[in-house]
């Protein structure tokens, strides 16, 4: 069973896979330097020029086609892991990374992102009931937003191991009694172990690590940025897409 399998390593598993195929890390994190900054290659003192409105809606585009190829790479990091790959996969048919994309950030909109403003919204209507300025009005506060982003994660990540088991369909991503089941089958521990690995990584070391590139003398903010995109952030992103396919248990 995955679920008792030693977490140093699942991580140990997920940091090799991650770094046994440079060319598509490298791939993979030329793409996301091309995404984070394409808009930098567009300077918005040029005018409003039909040809200006052109060149800007042509890099807005290049912007999002890149976006969606790296969600979908990463959909197919899980998907080839469930699997039983040990290896990246490659970036061969981009319109299928493209489409696979698309269709997780369906699945990050209706799981994750309506649930999050609707609770936003809830709060803010609860803003006269409950004094959200003093101690235990702000404590409740952040302990019930802490609790949705874990709940919420969780069913977002049993909703992408559904879809990598029949072939990235949509359909069962939405397919909720499917989706509870493989929540059950793989265990909340291990989503929950997942989801606070990704959290932690994503968020708070990729920024630590971002930011101490930045500081390093002589290297320069530009230098800390190229190698912060390029190596690092490609690095956690593979390493987090593989742990969620490990902890996955087959039915």
């Amino acid at each position: 069973m995955v679920a008792n399998r030693n977490l140093k390593i699942i991580l140990k598993d997920a940091a090799s896979y991650a770094l046994s195929d440079w060319r598509n890390f490298l791939i993979l994190g030329l793409i996301l330097l091309l995404a984070d900054h394409a808009m930098d290659l567009y300077s918005a003192s040029t005018g409003n020029s039909v040809l200006d409105i052109l060149i800007l809606a042509s890099i807005v585009g290049v912007v999002i086609l890149l976006s969606f190829i790296e969600i979908g790479y990463g959909f197919r990091i899980v998907e080839e892991t469930v699997e039983g790959s040990t290896r990246p996969p490659s970036f061969h048919h981009p319109l299928n990374l493209f489409v696979h994309g698309i269709k997780e950030s369906l699945i990050l909109i209706v799981y994750f992102m309506l649930p999050f403003l609707l609770v936003v919204l809830g709060l803010s209507e609860l803003g006269d009931l409950l004094d959200f300025d003093s101690q235990w009005g702000m404590a409740l506060l952040i302990l019930g937003m802490l609790l949705f982003l874990v709940c919420f994660n969780i069913l977002m990540q049993g909703a992408i191991l559904t879809m990598a088991h029949h072939h990235g369909s949509l359909r069962w991503g939405f397919n909720m009694p499917q989706v509870f089941k493989k929540i059950r089958m793989v265990g909340l521990r291990n989503m929950f172990m997942v989801t606070i690995i990704t959290g932690v990584v994503l968020y708070l070391i990729r920024q630590i690590l971002f930011d101490a590139l930045h500081e390093i003398p002589y290297l320069g903010s530009t230098v800390g940025e190229l190698i912060g995109t390029v190596l690092i952030a490609p690095f956690l992103l593979i390493v987090t897409t593989r742990l969620l396919g490990l902890i996955d248990v087959q039915g």
